[in-house]
Protein backbone atom coordinates (compact mmCIF):
# COMPACT_ATOMS: atom_id res chain seq x y z
CA UNK A 1 0.00 0.00 0.00
CA UNK A 2 1.00 3.40 -0.54
CA UNK A 3 2.44 5.07 2.21
CA UNK A 4 0.37 8.34 1.93
CA UNK A 5 -2.55 6.22 1.94
CA UNK A 6 -1.89 4.58 5.05
CA UNK A 7 -1.69 7.62 6.77
CA UNK A 8 -4.67 8.83 5.07
CA UNK A 9 -6.53 5.78 6.38
CA UNK A 10 -4.67 6.48 9.86
CA UNK A 11 -6.21 10.02 10.07
CA UNK A 12 -9.58 8.76 8.80
CA UNK A 13 -9.70 6.57 12.11
CA UNK A 14 -8.86 9.70 13.96
CA UNK A 15 -11.86 11.34 12.45
CA UNK A 16 -14.32 8.71 13.32
CA UNK A 17 -13.31 9.25 17.03
CA UNK A 18 -13.47 13.12 16.64
CA UNK A 19 -17.01 12.77 14.55
CA UNK A 20 -15.55 14.78 11.56
CA UNK A 21 -16.97 13.54 8.43
CA UNK A 22 -14.69 15.96 5.84
CA UNK A 23 -11.55 17.54 6.61
CA UNK A 24 -9.79 20.50 4.74
CA UNK A 25 -6.03 20.92 4.89
CA UNK A 26 -4.41 24.03 3.85
CA UNK A 27 -0.31 24.21 2.93
CA UNK A 28 1.63 22.89 6.00
CA UNK A 29 2.53 19.67 7.98
CA UNK A 30 -0.56 17.79 8.09
CA UNK A 31 -1.30 18.23 4.49
CA UNK A 32 2.13 17.13 3.77
CA UNK A 33 1.44 13.89 6.06
CA UNK A 34 -1.25 13.19 3.88
CA UNK A 35 -0.46 14.37 -0.04
CA UNK A 36 3.57 13.83 0.54
CA UNK A 37 3.58 17.33 -0.99
CA UNK A 38 5.66 20.17 0.60
CA UNK A 39 3.93 23.65 0.08
CA UNK A 40 5.84 26.25 -1.77
CA UNK A 41 8.31 28.94 0.07
CA UNK A 42 6.21 31.07 -1.68
CA UNK A 43 2.79 30.04 0.34
CA UNK A 44 2.86 32.94 3.09
CA UNK A 45 3.80 35.71 0.30
CA UNK A 46 1.85 35.70 -3.18
CA UNK A 47 -0.81 37.16 -2.12
CA UNK A 48 -2.31 35.65 -5.58
CA UNK A 49 -6.36 35.79 -6.41
CA UNK A 50 -7.32 32.61 -4.46
CA UNK A 51 -4.60 31.80 -3.02
CA UNK A 52 -7.18 31.01 0.01
CA UNK A 53 -9.20 28.25 -2.05
CA UNK A 54 -5.54 26.22 -1.68
CA UNK A 55 -5.78 22.96 -0.03
CA UNK A 56 -6.81 19.03 0.44
CA UNK A 57 -10.09 18.11 1.19
CA UNK A 58 -10.94 14.80 1.96
CA UNK A 59 -13.79 12.71 3.89
CA UNK A 60 -14.31 9.50 5.32
CA UNK A 61 -15.55 7.75 2.20
CA UNK A 62 -14.49 10.51 -0.18
CA UNK A 63 -11.16 10.36 -1.82
CA UNK A 64 -9.01 13.40 -1.45
CA UNK A 65 -9.57 16.35 -3.74
CA UNK A 66 -6.68 18.96 -4.36
CA UNK A 67 -7.66 22.54 -4.55
CA UNK A 68 -4.78 25.10 -5.97
CA UNK A 69 -4.50 28.47 -7.22
CA UNK A 70 -2.83 28.41 -10.81
CA UNK A 71 0.41 29.33 -9.20
CA UNK A 72 0.73 26.71 -6.86
CA UNK A 73 -0.05 23.80 -9.55
CA UNK A 74 3.31 24.18 -11.27
CA UNK A 75 4.85 20.50 -11.95
CA UNK A 76 2.27 19.58 -9.54
CA UNK A 77 1.62 15.71 -10.20
CA UNK A 78 5.50 14.82 -9.91
CA UNK A 79 4.54 15.86 -6.00
CA UNK A 80 1.80 13.89 -4.58
CA UNK A 81 -0.08 10.65 -5.26
CA UNK A 82 -3.70 12.53 -5.62
CA UNK A 83 -4.75 12.75 -8.83
CA UNK A 84 -8.06 14.43 -8.13
CA UNK A 85 -6.31 18.19 -8.58
CA UNK A 86 -8.62 21.05 -9.44
CA UNK A 87 -7.01 24.04 -10.61
CA UNK A 88 -9.00 27.38 -10.18
CA UNK A 89 -9.44 28.79 -13.87
CA UNK A 90 -8.38 32.34 -14.68
CA UNK A 91 -11.04 34.95 -13.91
CA UNK A 92 -13.47 32.53 -12.20
CA UNK A 93 -14.57 33.61 -8.53
CA UNK A 94 -12.60 31.17 -6.36
CA UNK A 95 -14.94 30.87 -3.23
CA UNK A 96 -17.84 30.04 -6.05
CA UNK A 97 -14.61 27.17 -7.59
CA UNK A 98 -14.58 26.06 -3.35
CA UNK A 99 -17.93 25.97 -2.99
CA UNK A 100 -18.84 24.12 -6.41
CA UNK A 101 -16.16 21.49 -5.15
CA UNK A 102 -17.20 21.19 -1.41
CA UNK A 103 -21.08 20.54 -3.35
CA UNK A 104 -19.60 17.29 -4.02
CA UNK A 105 -18.70 16.06 -0.39
CA UNK A 106 -22.78 16.98 0.62
CA UNK A 107 -21.42 19.41 3.26
CA UNK A 108 -24.85 20.03 5.03
CA UNK A 109 -25.16 18.98 8.47
CA UNK A 110 -22.06 17.73 8.42
CA UNK A 111 -18.83 18.29 10.81
CA UNK A 112 -16.02 19.49 8.99
CA UNK A 113 -12.29 19.61 10.74
CA UNK A 114 -9.91 22.29 9.81
CA UNK A 115 -6.31 22.60 9.88
CA UNK A 116 -5.78 24.75 13.38
CA UNK A 117 -3.92 27.51 11.62
CA UNK A 118 -6.24 28.25 8.44
CA UNK A 119 -5.67 31.38 7.24
CA UNK A 120 -9.14 32.95 8.20
CA UNK A 121 -10.73 33.81 4.41
CA UNK A 122 -10.08 30.15 3.87
CA UNK A 123 -12.31 29.47 7.05
CA UNK A 124 -14.91 32.08 5.49
CA UNK A 125 -14.84 30.93 2.24
CA UNK A 126 -15.34 27.41 3.56
CA UNK A 127 -18.44 28.19 5.90
CA UNK A 128 -20.44 30.41 3.02
CA UNK A 129 -20.16 27.28 0.94
CA UNK A 130 -21.42 25.03 3.89
CA UNK A 131 -23.79 27.36 5.88
CA UNK A 132 -25.01 23.95 7.29
CA UNK A 133 -21.88 22.42 8.87
CA UNK A 134 -19.97 22.53 11.40
CA UNK A 135 -16.85 23.42 11.77
CA UNK A 136 -13.89 21.68 14.49
CA UNK A 137 -10.08 22.53 14.20
CA UNK A 138 -7.31 19.90 13.62
CA UNK A 139 -5.64 20.61 16.82
CA UNK A 140 -2.14 19.94 17.41
CA UNK A 141 -3.33 17.28 20.34
CA UNK A 142 -5.69 15.57 17.46
CA UNK A 143 -3.23 15.58 15.09
CA UNK A 144 0.37 14.50 16.90
CA UNK A 145 -1.58 11.90 18.22
CA UNK A 146 -2.02 10.43 14.70
CA UNK A 147 1.58 11.26 13.27
CA UNK A 148 3.49 10.01 16.62
CA UNK A 149 4.34 6.86 14.94
CA UNK A 150 6.84 7.09 11.96
CA UNK A 151 6.42 4.97 9.06
CA UNK A 152 9.80 3.39 7.59
CA UNK A 153 9.48 5.96 4.81
CA UNK A 154 9.32 9.20 7.52
CA UNK A 155 12.46 7.70 9.13
CA UNK A 156 14.39 7.66 6.20
CA UNK A 157 13.83 11.29 5.45
CA UNK A 158 14.35 12.01 9.12
CA UNK A 159 18.14 9.89 9.01
CA UNK A 160 19.11 11.96 6.10
CA UNK A 161 18.20 15.45 7.76
CA UNK A 162 20.02 14.30 10.82
CA UNK A 163 22.88 13.67 8.30
CA UNK A 164 23.00 17.02 7.16
CA UNK A 165 22.59 18.49 10.30
CA UNK A 166 25.72 16.43 11.87
CA UNK A 167 27.76 17.70 8.61
CA UNK A 168 26.78 21.54 9.22
CA UNK A 169 28.21 21.46 12.56
CA UNK A 170 31.50 19.71 11.41
CA UNK A 171 31.97 22.16 9.22
CA UNK A 172 31.08 24.92 11.34
CA UNK A 173 33.45 24.09 13.82
CA UNK A 174 35.99 24.44 11.33
CA UNK A 175 35.27 28.23 10.76
CA UNK A 176 34.67 29.13 14.62
CA UNK A 177 37.43 31.24 16.14
CA UNK A 178 38.26 32.94 19.55
CA UNK A 179 36.90 36.46 18.47
CA UNK A 180 33.58 35.40 16.49
CA UNK A 181 30.16 36.83 17.64
CA UNK A 182 27.20 34.81 18.07
CA UNK A 183 25.44 36.65 14.88
CA UNK A 184 28.51 35.21 13.04
CA UNK A 185 28.41 31.51 13.75
CA UNK A 186 24.37 31.56 13.29
CA UNK A 187 25.38 32.78 9.99
CA UNK A 188 27.64 29.73 9.26
CA UNK A 189 25.32 27.50 10.60
CA UNK A 190 22.62 28.20 8.08
CA UNK A 191 25.61 28.37 5.04
CA UNK A 192 25.99 25.41 6.09
CA UNK A 193 23.08 23.22 6.39
CA UNK A 194 21.91 24.68 2.97
CA UNK A 195 25.62 23.74 1.58
CA UNK A 196 25.32 20.34 2.04
CA UNK A 197 21.52 19.28 0.95
CA UNK A 198 19.30 20.93 3.22
CA UNK A 199 16.06 22.71 2.39
CA UNK A 200 16.62 25.35 5.11
CA UNK A 201 16.88 25.19 8.90
CA UNK A 202 13.58 23.79 10.86
CA UNK A 203 13.91 26.97 13.10
CA UNK A 204 15.59 29.81 13.65
CA UNK A 205 19.64 28.58 14.88
CA UNK A 206 20.08 29.67 18.17
CA UNK A 207 24.31 30.26 19.34
CA UNK A 208 24.46 30.96 22.92
CA UNK A 209 27.56 32.38 24.33
CA UNK A 210 27.92 32.51 28.60
CA UNK A 211 30.66 33.04 30.61
CA UNK A 212 34.05 34.86 30.73
CA UNK A 213 31.76 38.38 32.49
CA UNK A 214 28.99 37.56 30.69
CA UNK A 215 25.53 39.07 31.45
CA UNK A 216 24.03 36.72 34.22
CA UNK A 217 20.65 37.94 33.41
CA UNK A 218 21.15 36.82 29.93
CA UNK A 219 18.20 34.45 29.21
CA UNK A 220 19.60 31.53 26.84
CA UNK A 221 16.18 32.17 24.81
CA UNK A 222 18.02 35.28 23.78
CA UNK A 223 20.35 34.06 20.96
CA UNK A 224 22.43 35.41 18.25
CA UNK A 225 23.79 38.64 19.47
CA UNK A 226 26.57 40.40 19.06
CA UNK A 227 28.55 39.25 21.91
CA UNK A 228 31.91 37.95 21.65
CA UNK A 229 33.02 34.03 21.73
CA UNK A 230 36.00 34.97 23.91
CA UNK A 231 38.07 32.66 25.86
CA UNK A 232 36.93 30.80 28.70
CA UNK A 233 33.36 30.64 26.96
CA UNK A 234 31.16 27.88 26.43
CA UNK A 235 29.26 28.27 23.08
CA UNK A 236 25.78 25.72 22.98
CA UNK A 237 24.18 25.49 19.83
CA UNK A 238 20.58 24.91 19.28
CA UNK A 239 19.54 24.49 15.36
CA UNK A 240 18.07 21.52 12.96
CA UNK A 241 17.14 20.92 9.32
CA UNK A 242 14.53 20.88 7.01
CA UNK A 243 14.50 18.42 4.42
CA UNK A 244 11.50 17.50 2.32
CA UNK A 245 8.94 18.05 5.15
CA UNK A 246 10.59 16.87 7.98
CA UNK A 247 12.63 18.10 10.53
CA UNK A 248 16.14 17.77 12.80
CA UNK A 249 16.93 19.37 15.83
CA UNK A 250 19.96 18.67 17.37
CA UNK A 251 23.14 20.49 20.24
CA UNK A 252 26.20 20.30 21.48
CA UNK A 253 28.41 22.55 23.28
CA UNK A 254 32.02 24.01 21.95
CA UNK A 255 34.40 24.93 24.50
CA UNK A 256 36.77 28.69 23.60
CA UNK A 257 40.09 28.11 25.19
CA UNK A 258 40.30 26.26 27.86
CA UNK A 259 37.22 25.00 29.60
CA UNK A 260 36.60 25.46 33.13
CA UNK A 261 36.69 22.22 35.07
CA UNK A 262 32.93 22.87 36.13
CA UNK A 263 31.66 23.43 32.78
CA UNK A 264 33.43 20.28 31.12
CA UNK A 265 32.24 17.98 33.94
CA UNK A 266 28.62 18.86 33.57
CA UNK A 267 28.96 18.75 29.65
CA UNK A 268 30.02 15.33 30.44
CA UNK A 269 27.06 14.59 33.05
CA UNK A 270 24.10 15.37 30.32
CA UNK A 271 25.98 13.76 27.34
CA UNK A 272 26.81 10.55 29.27
CA UNK A 273 23.12 10.58 30.56
CA UNK A 274 22.10 11.07 27.22
CA UNK A 275 23.40 8.35 25.90
CA UNK A 276 22.16 5.98 28.53
CA UNK A 277 18.67 7.36 28.47
CA UNK A 278 18.60 5.89 24.68
CA UNK A 279 19.04 2.02 25.89
CA UNK A 280 15.29 2.50 28.39
CA UNK A 281 13.71 4.19 25.80
CA UNK A 282 12.14 0.35 24.32
CA UNK A 283 8.53 -0.03 23.14
CA UNK A 284 6.17 0.03 25.93
CA UNK A 285 8.68 -0.39 28.74
CA UNK A 286 8.71 3.78 29.74
CA UNK A 287 6.56 6.87 29.42
CA UNK A 288 7.79 10.34 28.57
CA UNK A 289 7.35 11.53 31.93
CA UNK A 290 9.50 8.99 33.39
CA UNK A 291 12.07 9.21 30.96
CA UNK A 292 12.73 13.02 31.79
CA UNK A 293 12.63 11.96 35.39
CA UNK A 294 15.57 9.84 34.58
CA UNK A 295 17.67 11.98 33.04
CA UNK A 296 17.06 14.74 35.98
CA UNK A 297 18.33 12.05 38.58
CA UNK A 298 21.45 11.37 36.97
CA UNK A 299 22.56 14.69 36.37
CA UNK A 300 21.38 15.46 40.12
CA UNK A 301 23.79 12.62 41.07
CA UNK A 302 26.68 14.36 39.44
CA UNK A 303 25.61 17.28 41.54
CA UNK A 304 24.05 19.37 38.56
CA UNK A 305 20.74 19.57 40.07
CA UNK A 306 20.35 23.14 40.86
CA UNK A 307 21.19 24.50 37.23
CA UNK A 308 19.75 21.63 35.44
CA UNK A 309 16.86 22.26 33.40
CA UNK A 310 14.16 19.76 34.24
CA UNK A 311 11.24 21.11 32.14
CA UNK A 312 13.12 20.99 28.86
CA UNK A 313 14.37 18.10 28.38
CA UNK A 314 12.65 17.12 24.86
CA UNK A 315 10.20 16.17 23.05
CA UNK A 316 8.07 14.57 19.84
CA UNK A 317 9.58 15.54 16.06
CA UNK A 318 8.69 14.79 12.52
CA UNK A 319 7.10 17.10 10.34
CA UNK A 320 6.87 20.10 13.01
CA UNK A 321 10.49 20.13 15.29
CA UNK A 322 7.52 20.43 18.26
CA UNK A 323 4.99 17.41 18.43
CA UNK A 324 3.71 15.85 21.77
CA UNK A 325 4.53 13.67 23.01
CA UNK A 326 6.75 15.70 25.43
CA UNK A 327 9.14 14.41 27.47
CA UNK A 328 8.29 16.15 30.96
CA UNK A 329 5.34 16.01 33.22
CA UNK A 330 1.94 14.85 32.51
CA UNK A 331 2.77 12.65 29.67
CA UNK A 332 2.10 9.35 31.19
CA UNK A 333 1.20 7.27 27.90
CA UNK A 334 4.28 4.51 27.57
CA UNK A 335 6.79 5.31 24.56
CA UNK A 336 6.14 2.95 21.26
CA UNK A 337 8.53 1.67 18.24
CA UNK A 338 8.67 4.34 16.04
CA UNK A 339 8.36 7.23 17.59
CA UNK A 340 10.91 9.82 16.95
CA UNK A 341 11.98 11.99 20.04
CA UNK A 342 14.46 14.96 20.61
CA UNK A 343 17.04 14.18 24.21
CA UNK A 344 17.80 17.70 25.01
CA UNK A 345 19.30 17.86 28.78
CA UNK A 346 21.02 21.09 29.61
CA UNK A 347 22.80 22.75 32.21
CA UNK A 348 23.13 26.56 32.65
CA UNK A 349 24.70 28.39 35.49
CA UNK A 350 24.06 32.33 35.04
CA UNK A 351 26.86 34.03 34.03
CA UNK A 352 29.25 31.23 33.72
CA UNK A 353 28.26 29.10 31.30
CA UNK A 354 25.46 26.81 29.53
CA UNK A 355 26.15 23.30 28.16
CA UNK A 356 23.60 21.43 26.43
CA UNK A 357 23.40 18.18 23.65
CA UNK A 358 20.79 16.91 22.00
CA UNK A 359 19.77 14.28 19.46
CA UNK A 360 16.38 13.30 17.82
CA UNK A 361 16.46 9.53 18.57
CA UNK A 362 13.75 6.90 17.06
CA UNK A 363 12.46 4.29 19.38
CA UNK A 364 12.41 0.98 18.58
CA UNK A 365 11.81 -2.69 20.59
CA UNK A 366 14.87 -2.82 22.54
CA UNK A 367 15.60 0.83 23.05
CA UNK A 368 16.29 4.14 21.18
CA UNK A 369 18.82 4.93 18.43
CA UNK A 370 20.45 8.27 17.38
CA UNK A 371 19.26 9.26 13.89
CA UNK A 372 22.21 12.51 14.86
CA UNK A 373 25.15 10.89 15.32
CA UNK A 374 27.82 13.80 16.06
CA UNK A 375 30.54 12.43 18.31
CA UNK A 376 30.16 13.71 22.22
CA UNK A 377 33.26 14.79 22.70
CA UNK A 378 34.27 18.20 24.52
CA UNK A 379 34.96 20.48 21.21
CA UNK A 380 37.83 22.87 22.12
CA UNK A 381 38.49 26.15 20.18
CA UNK A 382 41.66 27.07 21.18
CA UNK A 383 42.83 30.50 18.63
Amino acid sequence: MNAHIARLNRVREAMRVWGADLMFLNFGPDFTYVSGMVGPMYYNILKGQGDWITGLLFGLEHDPVLVLQKSFAVNVESQTWVRDIRVLPDGQDPDAFLAQILAEFKPQGKTIAVSKMLWGQTLLSLQAAAPGARFIPATNAMMDQVRAIKDPDEIQLMQRAAEITDQALAATIKHMKIGMVERDVGTEVDYQIRLHGGDGYSFYPGIICVGNGSDPNRSIMTRNTDMILAAGTTVAFDFGVFYRGYCSDFGRSVFMGEPRADALAAYRSITTASQAVMKVMADGRITPAEVADWVRDRVTEDGFGPWYWYMGLGHGIGLEVHEAPWLRPGFGEPIRAGMCFTIEPKVWKPGEFYVRCEDVVVVGQEGATPLTRFHYEPTVIES
